[in-house]
C-alpha cells in the first residue's frame, strides 16, 4: 500500500494473502513521499561533454539517473518509438509526460479496455521507466521515447489474483511488448505464472520482475521464475535497502530503489521499493532495445547483466556490452603563438577536429591531425573531437 508518511529509507513490504486457487496477492505497492528526495552526490566515470543533462523539474533528486550512469547512455540513445513497455500493474493515468506514447490497454480487474490508474502505484511505475525527458516538466524517464503499454492486474487498493497476473502478461507479450515489467507478486510458485512468463519469453518480450520488499532470501514469483529478470533495491550508495528481497540463486540484477515519481494528479513524489527499481530496469532495457541493431530479449538480458556493476544496472555498461562504443577520443594540444595542434586518437576513428572560439566552431577538419590558426583577441580557444561512433570531446587550448 501507498504510505505517506514514511521516511526514507522506506520500510516497505507487499502484504500477501492467499484465496483459493488464484493466490489473491497485494500488490508491491511503494512508499510514496510527498517531497522530491535530496540530491545525492555522485561522480560520473564518464566524459563531462558526453554526459546528458536534461531540464526536467526533478531532475536533481534523480540520483539513480547518475549512479547508473543513464545520464551517459542517453549521449547514445533516448529511445525508440518503435519499443514498446508494457506496464503490468495498477493501470497508468495520462500525464503530459507521456504524451501520445501511451497506448490503448487493457483492464483486467473489470474486463474493460479502460486501464486507467486508480491507485498511483502503475502511473509512477510508467513515469520512472519512460516519462519524457528534457521537457522542463516532472521527471526524466529511463526511456525518454519509448512507447507505454498500460495493463491492469491491480485494483484500487492494489490487490490482484495470480489468474489477472498471467493474463496480463500474455496480453502484453501478444501486443508485441518489448519490455514488460511487473511490480507485483507473491510467495507462492504457480504453473499458470509460469506458463505466462514463458509464454511472452517466447514470444520475444523480456519480463522484468520485482524481487520483493520483505527483505528476505525467499524466491518471490514472476521474479524468482528463471526466464523472468529478478530485481532488488539499492540506495545511493549502492548498498540493499533493508526492505528489499535479496540472494544470488534468483535475483539477477539491483537498481535504485527509490525514485522521483510524477503521481496521478502530477505531483512529484518518492516512489520507493522494489517495485520502483523494477521499472527503471526496464527503462533501461528499452534503451538497449532502441539501439540500431535492435537486439533481441535474450541479447539484451545477457547485456544488462554482463554490463552491471558489482550486480547493479549501468546503462553504460550494458550498452558497451552490445558493442555500443560511448568512449569519447583523447585529445592533446600544442600551442605556439597564434597556432594550435591538435592530435586525437579514438578505438573507432576520429571523425573531425574543430576550433572553437569563444565557444563558436569557427574551423573544422576531417581527420585526426590538425593546426589551426587562431585570430587576434579570442577570448576562449578550445578544440573538439568527435568519433565516428558520434562521441565528442572538448578541450581547451593552453594560453
Amino acid at each position: 500500500m501507498i504510505h505517506p508518511n514514511v521516511k526514507e529509507p522506506a520500510t516497505v513490504a507487499g502484504s500477501f494473502h492467499v484465496s483459493g486457487a488464484n493466490l489473491l496477492v497485494r500488490g508491491l505497492l511503494a512508499a510514496v513521499l510527498t517531497a522530491v528526495a535530496p540530491v545525492v552526490p555522485a561522480v560520473s566515470t564518464g566524459h563531462a561533454d558526453a554526459v546528458v543533462r536534461p531540464t526536467d523539474a526533478a531532475y536533481a533528486g534523480q540520483w539513480g539517473i547518475v549512479r547508473t550512469r543513464v545520464n551517459e547512455a542517453w549521449s547514445a540513445v533516448k529511445g525508440d518509438s518503435r519499443v514498446t513497455i508494457a506496464i503490468v500493474d495498477t493501470g497508468v493515468s495520462r500525464l503530459p509526460d507521456f504524451g501520445n506514447r501511451l497506448l490503448p490497454g487493457y483492464d483486467f480487474v473489470n474486463n474493460d479496455s479502460d486501464a486507467s490508474d486508480d491507485n498511483g502505484h502503475g502511473t509512477m511505475a510508467a513515469g520512472v521507466a519512460a516519462a519524457a525527458g528534457n521537457n522542463r516538466v516532472g521527471v526524466a524517464g529511463v526511456c525518454w521515447t519509448c512507447q507505454i503499454l498500460p495493463v491492469k492486474v491491480l485494483d484500487a487498493k492494489g490487490a490482484g489474483g495470480y489468474d489477472n497476473f498471467a493474463k496480463g502478461i500474455r496480453y502484453a507479450a501478444d501486443r508485441g511488448a518489448t519490455i514488460i515489467s511487473a511490480s507485483f507478486g507473491g510467495n507462492d510458485d504457480a504453473a499458470m505464472l509460469r506458463d505466462a512468463v514463458n509464454y511472452a519469453t517466447g514470444k520475444g518480450s523480456l519480463v522484468i520482475a520485482a524481487a520483493g520488499n520483505k527483505g528476505t532470501t525467499l524466491p518471490h514469483y514472476p521474479a524468482a521464475i528463471p526466464a523472468a529478470l529478478a530485481v532488488g533495491g539499492v540506495d545511493a550508495t549502492g548498498a540493499r535497502y533493508s526492505w528489499s528481497n535479496y540472494g544470488s540463486s534468483w535475483v539477477d540484477l539491483t537498481a535504485p530503489g527509490c525514485n522521483p515519481a510524477q503521481q496521478r494528479d502530477g505531483a512529484i513524489g518518492q516512489y520507493c521499493g522494489t517495485s520502483s527499481a523494477t521499472p527503471f530496469v526496464a527503462g533501461v532495457a528499452g534503451l538497449l532495445a532502441s539501439i540500431p541493431s535492435a537486439p533481441p530479449a535474450s541479447l539484451i538480458r545477457a547485456a544488462l547483466t554482463r554490463g552491471a556493476n558489482k550486480g547493479q544496472v549501468d546503462a553504460a555498461g550494458a550498452l558497451t556490452a552490445l558493442g555500443i562504443d560511448l568512449t569519447a577520443p583523447a585529445v592533446t594540444i600544442n600551442r605556439n603563438g597564434r597556432y594550435v595542434t591538435a592530435r586525437a586518437t579514438d578505438a573507432s576513428g576520429v571523425a573531425r577536429l574543430e576550433l572553437l572560439i569563444n565557444g563558436i566552431v569557427t574551423s573544422s577538419f576531417a581527420g585526426y591531425l590538425r593546426q589551426f590558426a587562431v585570430p587576434a583577441g579570442a577570448r576562449t580557444v578550445a578544440v573538439r573531437a568527435t568519433d565516428k561512433a558520434g562521441n565528442a570531446r572538448v578541450v581547451a587550448a593552453p594560453r
